[in-house]
C-alpha cells in the first residue's frame, strides 16, 4: 500500500538531502585516510554526541524497544537503563582516553589501538580483530538493507527486491563520497528525525487519549507482570541489561570518540549524547504503552507485529506530514548505523589490511587510499547486498548476536588496555577468541559439540542465575581469560607510562 502523496514527499526530500550532503562532503574526504575515516578529527562535540547516539541504536531504538514496551510493559525499561548506563560511562570516562590514545599514536582504527597499545609486531592482534569486524560489519549492513527494503516497499509501492536496492544504492553514493564527514552530518539530521518522531508521537498519542489514565488502565488490564518493574527475576532484568555490553566494544561507536575536534568537549559531547539517548529511550517505551491502550490486543497490528506498533499508532493519530517524518526516523535509525558500519568495514579493509599488513614499510599515497576505500565500500555493499538476498534468515540470526559478539570480543580488551598496566598481547589475543567462541556457543551451540561439551547456554544459565543473553557470559568470559593470561604473559614495554599518560 502506497503511502499519502505528501508523506513521500517528504521522504523524497529527505533522501534528496542525503545525497546533497554526501556531495559537498566528498572534496573534505578525499584527503587521505584520517579525512575519510575520522573527518580529520575535525568534528564539533554537537556532531560527534549526536552522531554515536543515531549509529548506535538503529532500528532497534524505534521499532525493538517499541514492541518491546507494547508486549512487556516496563520490562523494557531494564533495555533502557543497560544500554543508556553503560554509554554514559563510556562518553563521560572512556571515551578521553580513546581520543587522546588514538592521537598520539595516529590510530584511525579499533586495530590501530590494539597493535600501537601491545607493539605487535606479528600483527596477529591486527589480523584477528580486522577479520572479526568485516565479518560482522556485513552482516550488520546485510540486515539493514533487509529492514530497508521493507520500509521503502510499504512507502513508495517498490517490490521488496526494489526497495533493498533501493536503500543499498542511498547509502553508498554518499558514504562513498562522503566518507566520515558526510556519514557524521547526514547522523546529525538522522538523530534529529529520530528525536522529534518518539517525542511527537507519544506526545500526540496521551493527548488524544486524555492523559496518562488509560495508559495506567492498560497497564492494570495486562496483569502485574506487565506493570511492575521490579516483578521480573533477576535474569530476565540482567539480559536486558545485558544489552549493555555491547557499547564498549563496538567500533561504530567508538571510532566517533576519536572524531572529536578538542579533546575539552569530551564531557559536553558526553551530557548531550547521554541526554538524548535518555529522552528518545523514554520516547519509545511510552509509544509502546500508549499502543497498549490503543491496540489492547496484538491482533489488532498488521499480521499481528508487536514492532508495528510505532508505525500503525503513527498511521491512527498523525497527519501525512508528520507521518512523513515518522517513516523518516525509520529510515534514519536504519541508515545512520549502516552507513556507520560500511566505513568500519572499509577501515578494516584498507587501513588495517592493505595499508598496515600488504603496505608495510612502503610510502602509499594518501588520495590512493582515498579511492581504494571507496572501492571497498562498495565491495562490501555488494557483499552485504548479496547476503541480504540469499541468506535473510541467517542475516537476522547474525546480527542479533553481532552486538553483544563485537561487545565480548572488544570491550574487555580495550577497557583493560587504556586502564590496566598489566594488560598483554597474549591476553587480548585469548579473549577476543574465547569472548566470540562462547558468544556463539550460547546464541546457537552446533550439535557436534556436544559430544564432547556440555549444553553452554544452560551451564552459563545455571552459574549466572538465569543470564542467558549471550553478551553477558562473552564479556565476562573474555575479561577473565584476558586477565589470567596477561598475569602469566609479558607486557608490554612503557606499558606504565601509557597508563598514566593516558590518566594525566
Amino acid at each position: 500500500m502506497t503511502a499519502h502523496p505528501l508523506t513521500i514527499i517528504i521522504l523524497v526530500i529527505y533522501l534528496l538531502i542525503l545525497l546533497l550532503i554526501g556531495f559537498l562532503s566528498s572534496k573534505k574526504s578525499s584527503g587521505g585516510l584520517t579525512d575519510f575515516f575520522l573527518a580529520g578529527r575535525g568534528l564539533g562535540k554537537w556532531t560527534v554526541a549526536l552522531s554515536a547516539v543515531s549509529s548506535g541504536r538503529s532500528g532497534w531504538l524505534v521499532l525493538g524497544v517499541t514492541g518491546m514496551a507494547y508486549a512487556s510493559g516496563l520490562l523494557a525499561v531494564w533495555a533502557l537503563a543497560g544500554f543508556v548506563t553503560v554509554e554514559v560511562f563510556m562518553f563521560f570516562f572512556v571515551a578521553r582516553r580513546f581520543r587522546k590514545y588514538s592521537e598520539s599514536t595516529d590510530s584511525i582504527t579499533v586495530p590501530d589501538i590494539l597493535e600501537s597499545r601491545y607493539q605487535d609486531h606479528s600483527n596477529i592482534l591486527r589480523v584477528t580483530s580486522a577479520l572479526i569486524i568485516t565479518f560482522f560489519m556485513v552482516a550488520y549492513v546485510g540486515s539493514q538493507v533487509v529492514a530497508g527494503g521493507t520500509a521503502f516497499s510499504s512507502t513508495l509501492g517498490l517490490s521488496n527486491t526494489g526497495g533493498m536496492w533501493f536503500t543499498a544504492i542511498i547509502l553508498l553514493v554518499y558514504t562513498v563520497l562522503g566518507g566520515f564527514h558526510a556519514v557524521s552530518k547526514t547522523d546529525v539530521l538522522q538523530a534529529g528525525f529520530m528525536f522529534l518522531s518518539l517525542v511527537i508521537l507519544p506526545i500526540v498519542a496521551i493527548i488524544g487519549l486524555g492523559g496518562f489514565g488509560p495508559i495506567i488502565e492498560a497497564l492494570h488490564n495486562q496483569g502485574p507482570s506487565y506493570y511492575g518493574i521490579f516483578s521480573f527475576g533477576f535474569g530476565v532484568a540482567m539480559n536486558l541489561i545485558g544489552i549493555g555490553f555491547g557499547s564498549p566494544g563496538n567500533p561504530h561507536i567508538l571510532v566517533r570518540y576519536m572524531s572529536l575536534r578538542n579533546i575539552k568537549e569530551m564531557r559536553q559531547a558526553a551530557l548531550i549524547g547521554s541526554i538524548w539517548n535518555v529522552v528518545m529511550g523514554w520516547g519509545a517505551i511510552m509509544i509502546g504503552l500508549a499502543g497498549r491502550a490503543y491496540f489492547p490486543d496484538v491482533s489488532s497490528l498488521p499480521d499481528g507485529n508487536q514492532e508495528a506498533v510505532f508505525t500503525t499508532l503513527g498511521s491512527e493519530l498523525l497527519n501525512p506530514f508528520f507521518m512523513g517524518i515518522l517513516l523518516v526516523a525509520i529510515l534514519a535509525a536504519i541508515m545512520s548505523s549502516a552507513d556507520s558500519q560500511l566505513l568500519v568495514g572499509s577501515s578494516s579493509l584498507v587501513r588495517d589490511v592493505y595499508d598496515r599488513l600488504l603496505g608495510k614499510g612502503k610510502t602509499l599515497d594518501g588520495k590512493r587510499l582515498v579511492l581504494y576505500s571507496r572501492i571497498s565500500i562498495g565491495i562490501l555493499m555488494l557483499l552485504s547486498v548479496w547476503l541480504a538476498f540469499s541468506a535473510k534468515e541467517f542475516v537476522f540470526w547474525m546480527v542479533l548476536f553481532a552486538w553483544g559478539g563485537l561487545g565480548a570480543c572488544f570491550g574487555p580488551a580495550l577497557l583493560l588496555s587504556f586502564y590496566w598496566k598489566g594488560t598483554t598481547k597474549h591476553g587480548v589475543f585469548w579473549g577476543m577468541i574465547v569472548g566470540l567462541i562462547t558468544v556463539i556457543l550460547v546464541k546457537q551451540q552446533p550439535e557436534w559439540t556436544y559430544t564432547f561439551l556440555p549444553d553452554v547456554k544452560n551451564l552459563f544459565s545455571t552459574i549466572l542465575f538465569g543470564i542467558t543473553y549471550e553478551a553477558v557470559p562473552g564479556f565476562l568470559m573474555s575479561l577473565l581469560v584476558t586477565v589470567v593470561v596477561s598475569m602469566f604473559t609479558a607486557k608490554p614495554k612503557n606499558a606504565e607510562q601509557t597508563i598514566d599518560d593516558l590518566a594525566s
